[in-house]
């Protein structure tokens, strides 16, 4: 997607029909890391890719907010179920458990015992398995959306962030 946006960007302005593009812009959370490369590839105004990607990934964005001095709720990385325990030592319960880098609360779980936790990363990871990118947002998997997309997993993954309940 980003080489063909791009070559077809740099195309605007070679015939009378169009001119040369003065920015990019999506409407689509999943594609703002594609569209801030594309502006800093076409020098056009834009984000950093480097600030969209921090922003993008809610543990690196509880990272930078740390590192800034700023509150944040405590908070730990799940690459499995393995790291549950441990992620429960360090955040306490109640929790919540969401994907680092999902989008309008979609595998979003809270959890108040260690027991209820397990049941939700179960949950969460099954509900992201379920889903699909296509027009640029996630949505269920249905009968309708069978071939159309790509799947979730493949793009927003299955690393999740266990976070202290505010």
């Amino acid at each position: 997607v980003y080489q063909e946006s791009l070559e077809a960007i740099r195309g605007l302005g070679a015939d009378a029909r169009t001119s040369d593009a003065d920015g990019v812009l999506t409407f689509c959370e999943l594609s703002v890391p594609v569209v801030a490369r594309l502006c800093e590839a076409l020098g056009l105004p834009g984000h950093p890719p480097e600030a969209v990607d921090r922003a993008r990934d809610k543990h690196r964005t509880r990272a930078a907010m740390r590192a800034a001095g700023l509150p944040t709720p405590k908070h730990a990385l799940l690459r499995s179920a393995a790291d549950l325990a441990r992620a429960r030592e360090a955040v306490g319960c109640p929790a919540v458990l969401k994907p680092i880098s999902g989008a309008a609360s979609l595998g979003v779980k809270k959890g108040d015992s260690a027991e209820q936790l397990q049941g939700c990363y179960a949950e969460v990871l099954a509900e992201v398995q379920g889903l699909v990118v296509a027009s640029g947002s996630l949505e269920k998997r249905s009968d309708a959306s069978a071939g159309a997309g790509a799947e979730a997993a493949s793009v927003i993954g299955t690393v999740f962030l266990m976070e202290q309940y505010l």
